[in-house]
């Protein structure tokens, strides 16, 4: 059996500590089934110690690097085997722009948007017509996150957009819905329902802060609807072994796609977990089977080095 090497940390400021704190609760889920390491990085680099002929590697660093494809990079080139989408993918998911454009191809409702990069205000006021959410195009976590509904925020929040990338979008009157995929199996779908305000950063991470109803209490119809939907962006986006993508469900029953996230996070309060807890899959068992496939694909030899072509930009 090969040593699992966890990746967690980063330089994401915003993200690193929900990292952390997932790459230690995976670490103390598999460490007494398997010989595992836990590494908590600080640079965006590979640690030298790992060899990719004894080890497989657990990548749960969220946000820029590790969930953008650079450190799925970093990996085909050195010929690990890893678990999660390769590289292609994860930049295409970490791009919400790009995954719903796909979802449109697709033919699957997803809000009208724009993106943006700190210039050109007073247009993208008049896109939105009203209320509508700001966040980072390419950041995870819902960090960033701001609810527009009068000029006045808008005027008072437009110097935190200055920079980077920002998507745009109207506000979705509706419900939160979010659907994990392990395996290619959809596990139980969730509502997320704050206590007060909107899913934000805080409520994610604040223990009792969310309410969170699994399975959905939706109709049957609706929730066959919805995991058909998401198993389609899921693969259209070339993504493999497991994710959790967002939805609006709005008033006409109609789910409205947000976006696609290829690294779950796997803290305490996180979804992915929940979601396959309510299937009967504990939390050290959801671990083995998330880096078991990581460890099918070195033992049959299809690890991503054949995709060194790929480049990130």
């Amino acid at each position: 059996m090969e040593k699992v090497s966890i990746l967690s940390g980063g330089r994401s400021t915003s993200e690193r500590e929900v990292s952390l704190c997932s790459g230690r609760a995976v670490f103390e889920a598999l460490k007494t089934q398997m010989q595992c390491e836990l590494f908590e990085l600080e640079e965006d680099c590979l640690p030298e110690t790992l060899d990719a002929e004894q080890c497989v590697i657990f990548p749960l660093i969220h946000g820029e690097f590790g969930e953008d494809g650079q450190l799925q990079h970093l990996l085909e080139l050195a010929g690990f085997s890893f678990a999660g989408s390769d590289s292609r993918a994860s930049r295409i998911c970490m791009d919400k722009s790009a995954a719903k454009m796909i979802a449109q191809q697709l033919g699957i409702l997803t809000a009208k948007f724009c993106v943006y990069g700190g210039q050109n205000f007073e247009e993208l006021w008049a896109f939105a017509e009203g209320p509508f959410v700001v966040k980072p195009n390419d950041r995870g976590s819902s960090v960033g996150v701001t609810k527009i509904y009068t000029a006045e925020d808008f005027l008072r929040c437009r110097k935190n957009w200055v920079q980077g990338q920002w998507i745009i979008e109207p506000c979705i009157v509706g419900r939160e819905i979010t659907v994990s995929i392990l395996d290619g199996c959809v596990l139980p779908v969730i509502e997320i329902c704050p206590r007060g305000g909107f899913y934000d950063y805080a409520h994610k991470y604040t223990t009792d802060a969310t309410e969170y109803r699994v399975p959905a209490p939706i109709t049957e119809f609706e929730t066959r609807s919805v995991q058909s939907i998401s198993e389609q962006i899921f693969q259209a986006c070339g993504c493999c072994d497991f994710g959790r993508l967002d939805f609006i469900l709005n008033d006409q029953g109609k789910f409205n796609f947000l976006e696609i996230n290829t690294s779950p996070g796997m803290t305490a309060t996180s979804l992915f977990p929940k979601a396959a807890a309510a299937m009967g899959i504990n939390f050290p068992l959801l671990c083995r089977r998330m880096i078991d496939f990581a460890c099918e694909r070195k033992h049959s030899g299809k690890s991503f080095k054949d995709s060194v072509a790929i480049s990130i930009t």
